[in-house]
């Protein structure tokens, strides 16, 4: 009866060892898909990212016109930013303390992005060093066409008194009753 029962146990052992094999490959066969599923995913997103940037470049540039190589957020409870920009050849960097909560939690939600959050901290001659901004402001004052100038019938320096449409016509003929036409 002993062996009997030996025997029984080892069958049992022997059907459960079935199972427990069928789960596991189960279980591998899934953990394959969803990683398949989440490198899609991940394909996914970085297509989003990359179409987002060609719809909104405005979101993904300072208004500096420097390029933001690196932020850095110590603490989003009590928020300070660290940022590095780069013109051209020419690194910098800046940091601004205490700067405001929710502005720092869009940041962290992912509701701004990272040059988004540069440019509400960050004044544009703030984000590069004081010669980069030189050279950016007459980079733009060349993009715009050079420096203004004034032109011929502007500045004069007249006051509106001095132009003849600004005169009050006098009429000696006329009585200063109504004028007849």
């Amino acid at each position: 009866m002993q062996e009997q029962h030996k025997s029984g146990i080892e069958k049992l052992r022997n059907s459960y060892q079935k199972e427990i094999d069928a789960a596991i490959r189960r279980a591998e066969a899934a953990e394959r898909q969803s990683e398949e599923k989440d490198a899609v995913i991940g394909r996914q997103r970085k297509q989003i990212d990359l179409l987002d940037r060609k719809a909104n470049p405005q979101r993904y540039s300072l208004s500096s016109g420097a390029e933001l190589v690196r932020i850095s957020v110590s603490n989003y409870r009590n928020p300070s930013l660290h940022i590095w920009t780069r013109v051209g050849e020419k690194l910098f960097e800046d940091t601004k303390f205490h700067i405001d909560y929710d502005v720092a939690q869009r940041h962290f939600n992912g509701q701004i992005t990272d040059e988004e959050f540069v440019n509400a901290v960050f004044e544009p001659q703030e984000q590069v060093s004081v010669r980069q901004a030189e050279l950016l402001e007459v980079t733009f004052t060349l993009a715009a066409g050079g420096q203004a100038e004034v032109h011929v019938g502007t500045g004069s320096g007249s006051s509106s008194s001095d132009l003849m449409w600004g005169e009050k016509k006098h009429d000696n003929n006329m009585t200063s009753f109504k004028r007849k036409r």
